[in-house]
């Protein structure tokens, strides 16, 4: 679940930075890809419970 969330937020991100109409949404892009790049890092590398 995790790991679609990091997902997403890349989505987000990338969206975000496409988008030509605002800068403070531009700059959040950035944020956005860089947590669900981390976030995908930890997510994706863990060992899944059973």
């Amino acid at each position: 679940m995790a790991e679609f969330l990091s997902i997403a937020l890349l989505l987000l991100g990338v969206i975000a930075l496409c988008q030509p109409f605002a800068m403070p949404i531009f700059s959040f892009g950035l944020h956005l890809l860089f947590w669900g790049w981390l976030g995908l890092n930890i997510f994706s590398h863990r060992k899944p419970v059973r």
